[in-house]
């Protein structure tokens, strides 16, 4: 019988110590362990560890389905357009300068209620899809069933291990925009 994974806040330096969404989607993904799996474009990770962190405990187990969604959208070219949605959905004044993480955890913070970061979510992973090229479900569908196996991001514990072992010397990342 295997183990519906349960979805927490934060980063975790292993499997044992629990795991947020885009940490599900890098070992679905076949990455190494990490809250920023070279699958997912930057911003829609960005949004995705923000919606992440500011559901409920109920609402995370309805994040679930995303950690498949997700797979494959890296090479959308929608930085500015989901930045600008995001902003337009949260209702908030970003300035120029900002930075996109930034605006991106204002602009979530600013919202409450998990059917709403859902559906934030939601549209986020539909701009994605529409904007790139070959990041449609068969390709969200191979890397969920292990066929970006072997793959090793840059910077995601430089290489060494396996995804979700915690014995290979993996070392975890901690840079999150929105940590306090």
């Amino acid at each position: 019988m295997s183990r519906v994974p349960v979805l927490t806040k934060g980063w975790h330096r292993t499997p044992a110590e629990g795991c947020c969404l885009l940490e599900l989607t890098s070992v679905l993904a076949g990455e190494v362990w990490s809250d920023r799996p070279a699958c997912v474009h930057p911003v829609l990770a960005c949004v995705a560890r923000c919606v992440n962190d500011q559901s409920t405990t109920d609402g995370r187990r309805k994040l679930l389905p995303f950690a498949v969604k997700m797979i494959g959208t890296d090479k959308a070219p929608a930085a500015e357009e989901l930045v600008a949605h995001c902003v337009r959905r949260s209702g908030i004044t970003a300035r120029r300068w900002w930075p996109r993480g930034l605006v991106v955890v204002r602009a979530v913070r600013a919202m409450s209620g998990d059917e709403v970061l859902r559906r934030l979510l939601g549209e986020c992973v539909a701009i994605c899809r529409e904007a790139g090229d070959g990041t449609g479900d068969e390709q969200a569908a191979r890397g969920a069933a292990g066929g970006r196996r072997g793959h090793r991001a840059a910077g995601h514990a430089r290489g060494r291990g396996t995804a979700g072992d915690p014995g290979a010397g993996q070392v975890a990342r901690r840079d999150h925009a929105y940590a306090r």
